[in-house]
């Protein structure tokens, strides 16, 4: 029997045709985030630093604030006894109020998935600046959720490109959500399901 079909919805449609974006980071964001990548191993320095590049993109991009958490503890991962066969490297979520986005987290795993070392801090900033490109989905764009389309990792490379940090992306957008059997960079939630409340999109911000 063949597989049903299914047509792509209207957040996934505007996902894919949303290519770039309506700001360009600040000089500060940029020297924030090159500060990122020669930050020393300490989960608490890297959060700070994380929280600032955050704080300062939404104000670029005109968004609602998003806290940041790193935890100090591996990645959570599934293992088949023989090999790794998938792993969280972090997760953003969020809730909305009359179609605004709020209480928006982003929470990183500071260690590797099965040795716990410390991962590098290329892997930090892709997976933060990844996660944040959810945030851009929800309170930006006003999607209901946030799926991994073309034109999300396309808006990925802009924003890399512009911190002139696009040495930290893999030089093929799948590569950062799999490879080597190993899946999932990162969960996006709003509530628990990627959809608002009611089903419905969350209010479009002026400008995007």
């Amino acid at each position: 029997m063949f597989g049903r079909r299914y047509s792509p919805d209207a957040a996934y449609l505007r996902s894919q045709a949303t290519v770039t974006l309506p700001f360009r980071p600040s000089a500060v964001a940029r020297g924030i985030t090159l500060r990122l990548v020669g930050a020393s191993d300490d989960h608490r320095e890297r959060r700070r630093l994380g929280q600032l590049l955050v704080d300062e993109l939404n104000s670029d991009a005109g968004l609602t604030r998003c806290q940041l958490t790193v935890a100090d503890r591996p990645q959570v991962h599934h293992h088949d006894g023989q090999r790794l066969q998938s792993k969280t490297y972090g997760y953003y979520n969020c809730t909305f109020a009359d179609g605004a986005v709020t209480g928006a987290r982003i929470r990183l795993y500071h260690r590797t998935a099965v040795r716990h070392q410390v991962i590098a801090p290329k892997v930090f900033l892709n997976t933060l600046l990844h996660e944040w490109m959810h945030h851009v989905d929800f309170a930006g764009l006003g999607l209901s959720r946030s799926p991994h389309t073309a034109g999300f990792y396309a808006r990925l490379r802009v924003l890399a490109e512009a911190l002139d940090v696009a040495f930290v992306l893999p030089p093929d957008p799948d590569a950062a959500v799999s490879g080597s059997g190993v899946t999932l960079a990162g969960r996006r939630q709003a509530l628990h399901a990627g959809d608002s409340p009611d089903g419905r999109a969350a209010q479009r911000l002026p400008g995007w």
